[in-house]
């Protein structure tokens, strides 16, 4: 009995650890002010992407495994990077979108 208690204990414990609260402030934007700066659309082997900003905005392409593809730099204008089939996750300073290449 006395065994299955400090399993119990160290149980208890270690659920404390984990679920830890994290409060986290973010510059007042609306979504539309958001959405305006950069977009991404997945077309037919290749991804878009589209920045409409005075700041340069830098792009991460990842594939769904999190290995990284390639990171691309726009302040404004169109690109298109074309990419194998697949699902790939896509990160700018704004938003983190995935996005399927068919």
């Amino acid at each position: 009995m006395k065994k299955l208690k400090y399993i119990s204990v160290a149980l208890f414990i270690s659920m404390m650890t984990i679920s830890s609260s994290a409060v986290y402030a973010f510059p007042a934007q609306s979504i539309e002010n958001i959405a305006t700066h950069a977009s991404v659309k997945a077309t037919s082997g290749a991804i878009t992407l589209v920045a409409n900003s005075d700041e340069p905005i830098q792009f991460h392409i990842y594939s769904i495994t999190g290995q990284a593809i390639k990171t691309i730099t726009l302040s404004q204008g169109t690109t298109t990077i074309e990419l194998p089939r697949g699902y790939y996750i896509v990160k700018c300073n704004y938003w983190s979108k995935t996005v399927i290449v068919k």
